[in-house]
C-alpha cells in the first residue's frame, strides 16, 4: 500500500499516512485517523489534568480530600482509599445500549454517574504513603509526584520511571539517587541543577555531560572531572572554586544559575537527545527501535506518536503508558495490550472507549469497572451477546456519527469529542501545549475554568526573611506558611523536602514548586519536529571541549546535512547533525 495524503477534519491541513501506518491500523483493527497527529494530540490532552489539584470531599467516607476533579464536576469523587475499596459497585451503573442514540452521548451519561478516582495513584495498593500524587503506581514515601512509578522518597517530580531521594525533576530514567532540579537525566547521584545527562556524580549547573563527576557550570563534557566552565582543574583549585560560589546559600545558587544559563546558548547540540536508538525520530529517547516521533520515552518498540512511556511496544498515539503493548489513542494504558481510546485504565486487554477500567477484558463504553469482562456500558453480557453488541455498536457509530459543534464527525476510531471533555479547557494539558484564550477556547467548544483554587495572600514568613543559608534553617520553617516570589502563592515545605535540602546543601527555594516546574518545562525541549540544517562551520581548533569556537557557532553552516529537530527554526541554539556533534565533543 501507497503513502496517502489525508486532510484533518479539525483544522483542514494535509497530513500522510504512511504504508506502516495502515498496516497497523489493519492489524488491530481500527480505521485510518481522520484528525492529524497534532490535532489527534490536542483532542487527547484535553481529557487530561495533570497538576490543577481542589480541596473537596470524599463522596464516600466524607473526608476531606485532594482531587484532580473541581467542585463542579458533575459526577462523585472519591478518596483512593474508598475508590479501590468494595464499598461501591460500579455495574450499579449499568446503562442499556439505545440504538436509536449517539454512542457517545451515552457514554457521557455513563461518565456523568459513576465515581472518579480522586487523584489517579495506587497508594494502600501497589504504593505506600503516596497518596498526594497522580498518575503514580508501584512506589513509596512521595509526595506532590505526578506521571511516574517505582519511585522512593520524591517529592516534587513530573515525570519519572524510577530513583530515589530526589526533589523537583523533570524527566528521569531510573536509577538516581539524590538529584535536584534536573530534566531528562539517567543514572546521577549527588547532583543539582543538571539537564540532559547520564551518568554524573557530584555535578551541579551542567548540560549535556556524561560520565563525569565533580563539574561545575559546564557543557558538553565527556568522562571529565574536576571541570569548572569547561577548563581543567586539580582537585584543590576546583573545590576552592566551588566553595567561593556558597551554593549552600540562596545567593551563591542564584549567581551560579545566572552564568550558567547564558552559556547553553554557546554550545552545539545534537539535533536529537537519543542514546542508543535504532530508527527512530524525536528527541529525549532512550534504548528505542523502529520508533518515530516519540517524545521522552525508553525502550519503545515500533511505535509513532508516543510520549512520556516506559516501554512500549507497538503502539501509536498515546499519552502517557508503561509496559504495554499494541494500544492505540490512550491516556495512560498501563500494562495492557489492545487498549484503545482509553482514559487511566491499567492492566487491560480487549477494551476501547474505557475510563478508569482495571485489570480486566473485552470492555466497551465502561467507567470505573474492575476485573470485569465482556461488558457494555458498565452491564454484563454473556461472550456472544457482547461480541454481536459490540459489532453493532461500531456499525451504528459510523451510520450515525457524533458531530461536534464545528461539524467534525466522531465514528469508531476517534478518540473521545473534546467537547464533551470533563475537564476545562485551561486545566488540562492541551493548554500547555496548545495554548488558548477564554474567547478562542469557548469558540472552539470548550469550557474554561474561572476559578482555580491557589492560596494567596496569607503568608506567615516573607522571602527575605528565610535565612540565606540551609544551614541556618530551623525547624520551625516547616510551621511558616511562604510565599512565592514570582506568583505569590502561598507554599509549605514538608519535612521529607527540608531534610533533603539540608542533606544537599540547597537552599530554601523562593519559588513555589508550579514555578520551579515551569521554569524547567521552559529549558525542556518541546515535544515537536522541525526542519533543520546543520550550523556546523567546521573550524578545526584543537583547544577546548569543542572543536569549534563561539564565533564559528554563529557563523553559519557549510555541513550539507538536514534533519528533523525539536529546535525551532527562529531558535538561537546551535543545532548540529549527528555526526557534526560527534566529532565536536572532545
Amino acid at each position: 500500500m501507497n503513502s496517502e495524503d489525508r486532510i484533518c477534519q479539525n483544522c483542514k491541513t494535509s497530513f500522510v499516512i504512511e504504508p506502516d501506518d495502515f498496516a497497523f491500523y489493519e492489524k488491530i483493527g481500527v480505521p485510518p485517523p481522520t484528525f492529524c497527529p497534532q490535532c489527534r494530540k490536542q483532542r487527547r490532552l484535553s481529557w487530561r489534568n495533570d497538576m490543577n489539584l481542589y480541596s473537596r470531599t470524599c463522596d464516600l467516607c466524607k473526608k476531606s480530600i485532594i482531587s484532580i476533579y473541581s467542585t463542579d464536576k458533575p459526577f462523585p469523587v472519591c478518596c483512593v482509599k474508598c475508590w479501590w475499596s468494595d464499598k461501591w459497585d460500579p455495574k450499579q451503573y449499568a446503562q442499556d445500549y439505545d440504538p436509536s442514540r449517539n454512542f457517545f452521548e451515552q457514554f457521557k451519561e455513563l461518565q456523568s454517574k459513576v465515581p472518579a478516582l480522586a487523584m489517579v495513584n495506587d497508594d494502600g495498593i501497589g504504593s505506600v504513603n503516596c497518596e498526594y500524587t497522580q498518575d503514580f503506581a508501584f512506589s513509596k514515601n512521595c509526595y506532590m509526584v505526578f506521571i511516574a512509578w517505582k519511585l522512593e522518597n520524591a517529592c516534587y517530580i513530573y515525570y519519572a520511571t524510577g530513583g530515589k531521594d530526589m526533589v523537583d525533576v523533570v524527566s528521569n530514567f531510573g536509577d538516581s539517587n539524590y538529584i535536584y532540579d534536573t530534566i531528562f537525566t539517567e543514572q546521577c547521584y549527588e547532583c543539582r541543577s543538571v539537564y540532559y545527562s547520564s551518568a554524573l556524580s557530584n555535578c551541579a549547573f551542567c548540560y549535556d555531560c556524561r560520565d563525569c563527576q565533580d563539574c561545575f557550570i559546564s557543557g558538553g563534557l565527556r568522562h571529565k572531572r574536576y571541570n569548572f566552565k569547561n577548563q581543567q582543574y586539580t582537585k584543590e583549585k576546583y573545590e576552592k572554586l566551588v566553595a567561593e560560589y556558597r551554593l549552600d546559600t540562596w545567593d551563591g545558587a542564584e549567581r551560579a544559575r545566572a552564568e550558567f544559563m547564558p552559556m547553553l546558548l554557546h554550545y552545539p547540540r545534537k539535533f536529537s537527545n537519543m542514546r542508543n536508538c535504532v530508527n527512530c525520530t524525536g528527541d529525549s529517547l532512550i534504548n528505542g527501535k523502529n520508533s518515530k516521533f516519540c517524545f521522552n520515552v525508553q525502550r519503545a518498540e515500533d511505535c509513532k506518536w508516543i510520549e512520556n512511556a516506559d516501554t512500549p511496544k507497538d503502539s501509536y498515539d498515546l499519552t502517557i503508558g508503561g509496559e504495554l503493548q499494541q494500544c492505540y489513542e490512550g491516556i495512560t494504558p498501563d500494562h495492557s495490550q489492545h487498549n484503545f481510546f482509553s482514559i487511566f485504565s491499567w492492566k487491560n486487554h480487549d477494551v476501547a472507549y474505557v475510563d478508569g477500567c482495571h485489570s480486566s477484558k473485552n470492555l466497551f463504553g465502561c467507567c470505573g469497572l474492575k476485573s470485569a469482562e465482556y461488558s457494555i456500558l458498565n452491564k454484563r453480557y454473556s461472550k456472544e451477546e457482547y461480541e454481536v453488541l459490540r459489532a453493532q455498536i461500531v456499525k451504528d457509530m459510523a451510520a450515525r456519527p457524533y458531530i461536534d459543534k464545528h461539524g467534525n464527525a466522531y465514528a469508531y476510531g476517534e478518540f473521545m469529542p473534546s467537547e464533551l471533555s470533563y475537564f476545562d479547557y485551561n486545566e488540562t494539558v492541551a493548554q500547555d501545549f496548545f495554548p488558548l484564550d477564554k474567547a478562542a477556547a469557548l469558540q472552539k467548544g470548550f469550557s474554561w475554568q474561572e476559578k482555580f483554587q491557589v492560596t494567596i495572600g496569607k503568608g506567615t514568613l516573607v522571602a527575605q526573611d528565610i535565612p540565606q543559608a540551609i544551614g541556618d534553617v530551623q525547624d520551625s520553617i516547616l510551621q511558616e506558611l511562604l510565599t512565592c516570589i514570582e506568583c505569590e502563592r502561598n507554599y509549605r515545605l514538608i519535612p521529607q523536602e527540608l531534610q533533603f535540602y539540608r542533606k544537599m546543601k540547597i537552599p530554601v527555594p523562593r519559588k513555589c514548586f508550579f514555578c520551579r516546574n515551569k521554569a524547567r518545562f521552559v529549558i525542556r525541549n518541546p515535544y515537536q519536529l522541525w526542519p533543520r540544517s546543520c550550523a556546523c562551520a567546521g573550524a578545526q581548533s584543537a583547544n577546548g571541549v569543542y572543536k569549534n569556537t563561539v564565533s564559528h557557532f554563529h557563523g553559519g553552516g557549510s555541513c550539507p546535512n538536514n534533519f528533523e529537530a525539536p529546535y525551532a527554526p527562529e531558535c538561537n541554539e546551535i543545532v548540529y547533525c549527528e555526526s557534526c556533534y560527534n566529532a565536536e565533543i572532545v
